[in-house]
Formats: C-alpha cells, structure tokens, sequence
C-alpha cells in the first residue's frame, strides 16, 4: 500500500518534470531551481533513481526510465483530479474521466502483461490507477461490489477473483483503503505540480487552500492516526494519576476530533474538551464527531499552532488560562507557518528534507530547525505546569529511505508535505531542537515507530520544560563507599559526555535514553505497586546494580521526583531508599560526584580487595524490591553472568523485579548491529595495519602507531582487549538461561540511533581506548589512529550498510523484564 501512494506520487513528478524537458537520463541541461523543483528531485532521489546529491541517474533510474511513458501516462490520469471541493469523491467519475480510465487501463494492462509483478515499478504504476479508483468507490459507497472497468483492474491486481468476489489480499487492501487518503487528498495540488516547478503558481496553506481536498485529508489521517491515539493512552493515564490535574485537554490541530474523542472514551467527562485547527472544514467535521462520542460542550476554536499568544486570549475570552491544560498535538508541529528562526543560531542542519518558503524558494535544513526551535520556545511559557504530548512524524533520509522501500510512507510523505509548505524533519533533528528549545522528553513515556529498522518515521513524547536536577543535600550519608581524595575522574566524564549531551543530566543522549527509559518505566511500576501497600516503618529499596556514572538512578530518581514518591511513602510512614552498586573505578566516582547530593542515594562497593561480595552481603542482609541493570550484562562471561544471577536474586525478595537493558547482546537483526560492533571492527582493522606487509604505504597515524609496537608487548594488549570488550558478544538467550533458574520474565528488542560523533566518543572514552588499543601506549597517537580509523574506514563501512541510519548506526538493546519466584 505503501508502494501504491509512492507511485501516485513518482506518476506526477515525472510528469511535471517530462514537460519541463528535465528528464534526460544521459545527464541534466542546465536545471531552473526554485523549492518545488527540490522536492520533485528528492522524491527521485528517496526511491533510489538519482544518487544522494539527487543530480546523477543511478542504474535503477534509468531501468525506470526505460517506462517513463507509463509514468507520465499515470501522472496525466491523475492531473483529472483537480477538485477540492468538499464532495469531490462522493460522486461516479464524468464520462470523460471514465473514458480516459479505460483508455489507460487498457495500455496498461498490455504492459503488465510481460512486466514482473514483483518489481516495485510495477506497483508504482498499478497504485497510479488504484489509489484514485478505490478512493472513489469509496467515496461513492461501492466497495462491497465494485463493477466496469474499476473492477477489471482490481481483478487483473488480483483484488478481486473471477466472479467479483474479494480475495484475501483484495481483503486485506481493504483495510488500508482509508489511508490512501492520505496521497489523494493531495491530488489537486500534484494535478499542478509544473506550473508550482516553473515558479507560476504558490502553495498557500490556510483558509481558501486549494491545493488539498481537506474533507478527505481529515478522513484519511483518522484512519492513519488511530493507533498512535490508542499507544499514548498510558502517557494520559501517568499524567491525570496525579494531582494537580490538567483542567483542560487542548488539542492543536484537532483535525476531525478523534484524538479528543478517544481520549473522552479514557478520561471521561471531568476534563474539558478543547479543539483548535486552522480549518473551518475540519472543525465542521470535529463537532460531529465529538457529538457522536458523548463529548459535552466541546470548546472548539479556530487557531494557528504558531501563536500560542492569540490562543491564550481566545482561551481567555471562555474562562480558560492556558497553563492549565495539558496540550496535545497530533502531526502538526510541522505543519506550522513558517516564520523564520533567529539567524544567528548555530544550528547544524542535519534534516534532508527539502523544504519550500512561503515564497516558494527553497530553504535549508539549518533554516527550517532554526524556525522549528523559535516555534517550540514560543510554546515553553505555556506549558510549564502540565507539559506537551507531541505525536509527530519525520522525514527519512533518501539513502534510509531508499533500502526500505515499502516498508515506509516516507517517498510520499515527504514529498507532499515538502511541496505544501510543511516542514517535517529527521527524528534526531526533532529532539535536539527540542532540547535547544528548552524542553525535554520525559524518557520513560517515549514511543518510536518502527522498533526495529533504522529509522524513526513517528515519535510519541511528554515533552517538558527542562527542570534542574533536584539536588538536597543529606545531614548525613549512608554509604558504605566513597571515592578516595583525589580520585581521576577524567575517565568517569568522559563516559558522563557519552551518556548526557555536553554532560547536562537534564539531556540524555537519544542513544541510550529509550532502554533506560524501559528500565525506568518498569521499576517504577514496581515502586507504585508497593507504595500502595507500605506501611509505617517500610523501606521501599530499590538496587542499581552495576550503576556506573549514575545515568539509570539518575532518570529513575527524575521518575520518582514526578511521581512524588517520597511524600507519599512519607504519607504512609514510609521510606525510600536507592543503592548503587559497583566495582569502584572513575566511572563510579564521577557517580558518587553527581549523586551525592542526594538524600535517597547509598554508595556500595561490588569488590573490596580482589573478591566480588554477594549482593545480600554488599546490603547487610536487606532485601530489595528492585534491581535494575542497565548497560551491564553484555559485559559478563557465561560464569560471571550466572553468579551475577545467583546474586541477584538473593537480593531480590519473592517477587521482586529485575528490569534490565543491554545494548550487546546477541545476535543482532537485519537491519540493526550491536553496540561494540564499531569497536571490534575499528579493532579488526587497526590489527590488519599492524600485520601489514607493507607498513610504509599506511596512512600517517598508522604508520607512526605500527612502528612504535614491540612484538612481545601484542599478546599482552590482545589480553586486555579481550577483557574491555568480549570479541564475541553474549547472546540474549545465555541471559536468559542465567536467569531461568530464579527468576521468570521475557525479553524484547528495540533500536535506536546511536549518531556517528557518539560512536567515535564510545571509542574514545579514555578506559576504552587505553585497554582496547593497548598496543599504542601514546594517547595522542592512540587518538590519532582511533580518529582516522573511525572517519576513513570504519563509520563509512558501517553507515553505508543495513544498520545505516541518516546521522549514525542503529544499534539493537536487548530489554528484560524479570521478577523473583514466589
């Protein structure tokens, strides 16, 4: 399905490009550029017809371009569909139309005769017919029993069987009928992409817009968006467990009203209900809607999602503050009016969108997140209370999007979107914008879309005001370690950078903050389960087992702050306490110097002298509710990782939770590759250099590195480098069976985007790089190699392959969630 609206749109950008005399696979004349003509190239570009600087024909292209008529023959049917009016779909085709239909139908089913129904050309021109005539028997109610030539193609697409009846593939298209909604309600704006590419005519979005048929875009999005409404559901669910509530629901944007109507179904009737869209059609629409769900007294208010200010007053005139709302928004952060960021904000472009100016020029990545921050900070005062749940959609880079063709919307979402002045941008672009903006995802609430695949198409965030960390400091501590004077921390922050943007506890890096998020999700829970049941004189534990710098105490004590754990244990006699445990190194100093300051933290050594202690040792006989393990059991031989098991649940009391996150963990998937893999391979080929046989002909670094080596010391290093990291990962399911015998749970795999400049820190962190490049005992020199080998050979290799993401590589986590026999 995905592949029929990329043809709906490819159809109508060789069209408009044949007739400019543009397409010429030999090479480019001399190319007219404005914004539209970008977007046009791009979509080329995303299917794999053009190479990453969308100016040179790939072997694909010109293989495309050998059914170039077919194309433009589908992108003229599809110029008939001019009409946005609100019933354009609602009535049978014109003669004209119909005629045109079967002339086409008739050409093409000569043609698809001898073509391979496998090729993704061959669904590109089938969807070029498909999407408007099922568009249209659904508008006209005759999907149960198609008839004419709608029903010849539908048979010869093997929808329909001899006698007319729905095959289960026809069924299962059924079910998607709705979302092709999404393309066609831009027909009438495609219909006059040439005149858009030759700078005769502007897209301008608002009241009076004829480039959309937004009565169907409305429909379609509902359609597109129902499953993202029903994932949110715990986010409102954390958010109105707690006091003081949000008066208010205010849904920007609100389109049809189906996210307030859901949430109506969640939340009930005591919250009001406040829909605001720029669209008098789609507020028409949501009024409906909202009637039909029981919604009492819906406020619903024309507004622009790039002026907060007006919205307060119009909020104002009914009695509302803006502040106490909780404000949603589904989709729409990127279709804000473009107004310009501050020119001088350093911001490093790191979109592929191409975007296009309310004047039709093109504009630059760094222009549109510079905007993309000005618009989120004019939000940031009006938020502070209850925060924002943002769905939003993102661009994928050309080169992503081009390996995982119909497994992503993004050909056409992107190119759509592009050419009606919308501005989505790669995911990783999204959040850092944010985090300049001055608001912070709450990690533990966070959903990205797809899981597994090397990119992120939608997100789903609470984003809120960026809070300072909340630091009290105890009249005493009750730790049992504390880092000697003097302690080199250099190595801990080191490792604190990798963890936390530009080393602000505020901002996790997006690499590691999901899983940990995970983690934190589940032992939360497990902290609500026995705040619930507490007692005066309980101690409510909770055991980091392997804490290292602090990153998963840290986002779990950011949790509890929230959840306002220690008031209400307090309120029951309760206590909370939070121990972390490790081996004592300068990644746990610099822990101990980023938590001490708080009361609930206890400090425990793993190992005193050369012995490891029991964890039921380590806490004088307590047991705990909660042990979390995050980043650590990838580091564990087989007989490490089933004492460390024995020892875990010896801590753990009956039926308490083990919730764990690794991120190397074997094997990897497809699309994916673990953590260290960049590592072992910078390994591989730093090894290759030294056993060169001709050592003169290497790079500068390397040929100093190599001969600086003394043969006896390389058995020594490949010891060391074996210990830092194992040269053949741990696999999820020995981690499993180290668990088995004590504890009952599963596991799951998710990805995330580990960025290229993070993947060089990884190796840099100066622990790693001292034990795994031990041959080279000068840390200049050691960077020097670690810089070259990384920028030259190793992220090339890595990006360029299926674990290549827009800006790094996708790295897979193992997660576990585990609890403690009864």
């Amino acid at each position: 399905m995905f592949l029929y609206q990329d043809g709906v749109l490819l159809s109508s950008a060789v069209r408009a490009l044949d007739a400019l005399g543009l397409l010429n696979p030999a090479g480019y004349p001399d190319r007219p550029d404005n914004g539209y003509l970008r977007v046009a190239w791009r979509s080329l570009a995303s299917v794999g017809w053009l190479d990453e600087s969308a100016r040179a024909w790939t072997d694909e292209g010109r293989a495309a371009m050998r059914h170039r008529e077919r194309y433009v023959a589908g992108g003229r049917f599809l110029s008939r569909f001019t009409s946005n009016a609100p019933d354009s779909w609602a009535h049978p085709w014109a003669a004209p139309t119909e005629m045109a239909f079967s002339d086409v139908l008739d050409t093409h089913e000569h043609w698809r005769s001898s073509a391979d129904p496998s090729d993704v050309v061959t669904a590109h021109l089938d969807g070029a017919l498909a999407v408007p005539a099922l568009l249209s028997l659904r508008g006209t109610r005759g999907l149960q029993r198609p008839e004419g030539e709608v029903a010849r193609l539908l048979t010869l697409l093997g929808w329909l069987d001899g006698d007319g009846s729905w095959t289960p593939f026809g069924r299962a298209g059924l079910a998607m009928v709705d979302h092709m909604g999404m393309v066609g309600s831009y027909l009438p704006m495609l219909a006059r992409l040439e005149q858009l590419c030759r700078g005769e005519v502007l897209v301008e979005p608002g009241d009076g817009e004829w480039h959309c048929q937004r009565q169907l875009n409305v429909q379609a999005s509902a359609a597109a968006h129902r499953r993202y409404f029903a994932d949110a559901d715990p986010v409102f669910t954390e958010i109105f467990s707690h006091t003081p509530r949000p008066s208010f629901v205010a849904d920007m944007g609100c389109g049809g009203g189906n996210w307030l109507a859901h949430l109506h179904g969640l939340l009930g009737d005591d919250v009001r209900y406040v829909g605001i869209d720029a669209s008098r059609v789609a507020l028409d629409y949501a009024r409906d809607v909202l009637e039909a769900a029981g919604v009492r007294e819906p406020l619903l208010l024309q507004g622009d999602i790039g002026d907060p200010g007006a919205l307060r007053e119009q909020l104002a005139a009914h009695g509302l503050a803006i502040d106490d709302g909780l404000h949603i928004r589904a989709f729409l952060d990127h279709d804000r009016p473009y107004l310009g960021g501050d020119p001088r904000a350093d911001l490093p472009g790191w979109s592929t969108g191409a975007y296009v100016a309310p004047d039709g020029r093109p504009l630059t990545a760094a222009e549109v997140e510079s905007d993309l921050v000005e618009h989120l900070r004019r939000w940031v005062p009006h938020v502070r209370k209850h925060g924002l749940v943002i769905l939003e959609a993102h661009s994928v880079a050309p080169h992503v999007t081009r390996r995982h063709l119909g497994a992503l919307h993004s050909v056409a979402f992107d190119a759509y979107h592009g050419l009606s002045h919308q501005y989505p941008v790669e995911h990783s672009a999204f959040m850092r914008c944010c985090r300049i903006a001055g608001l912070q995802p709450v990690s533990h609430l966070e959903r990205r879309y797809p899981t597994t695949r090397p990119f992120v198409a939608v997100s789903l965030n609470r984003l809120i005001p960026v809070q300072p960390a909340p630091r009290r400091i105890p009249t005493e501590r009750h730790d049992t370690w504390r880092p000697g004077p003097g302690t080199d921390r250099t190595d801990g922050e080191g490792l604190h950078h990798l963890l936390f943007t530009e080393g602000d506890v505020a901002h996790p890096r997006q690499w590691c903050s999901g899983a940990t998020g995970i983690v934190v999700r589940d032992t939360l829970r497990a902290i609500e389960a026995r705040i619930d049941g507490a007692g005066r004189g309980d101690v409510v534990r909770v055991l980091d087992y392997g804490a290292g710098t602090g990153l998963a105490s840290i986002e779990l004590i950011k949790a509890c702050v929230a959840h306002d754990v220690e008031q209400r244990l307090a309120d029951r006699g309760a206590t909370f306490e939070l121990h972390l445990v490790d081996i004592p190194t300068s990644w746990f100093a610099q822990g101990y110097e980023l938590l001490r300051e708080h009361p609930w933290t206890r400090f425990h050594a793993l190992r005193t002298g050369g012995a490891f202690r029991p964890l039921i040792d380590v806490m004088a006989g307590e047991q705990v509710d909660a042990v979390l393990a995050n980043m650590v059991f990838h580091l564990l031989t087989g007989e490490a990782m089933r004492r460390t098991a024995d020892s875990i649940a010896g801590v753990l009391r009956p039926g308490g939770l083990l919730s764990f996150s690794s991120p190397d963990l074997g094997p990897a998937s497809a699309y994916s590759m673990l953590f260290h893999d960049p590592n072992r391979l910078l390994r591989r080929h730093w090894l290759a250099a030294l056993d060169s046989v001709e050592p003169h002909s290497l790079a500068s670094p390397l040929r100093d590195a190599v001969a600086r080596v003394r043969p006896e010391e390389r058995a020594s290093a490949q010891r060391r480098a074996d210990r830092r990291i194992l040269p053949t990962p741990q696999t999820r399911t020995s981690v499993a069976a180290a668990l088995a015998p004590h504890l009952h749970g599963t596991v799951e795999r998710r990805t995330y985007e580990l960025l290229a400049e993070e993947s060089l820190m990884t190796a840099l962190v100066p622990a790693n790089q001292a034990e795994y490049l031990a041959e080279i005992t000068d840390r200049g020199l050691r960077e020097a190699v670690i810089h070259h080998l990384m920028h030259e050979q190793v992220l090339p290799e890595l990006m360029h392959g299926p674990a290549g993401t827009a800006l790094g590589l996708n790295i897979e986590w193992t997660i576990g969630r585990y609890e403690r026999s009864r």
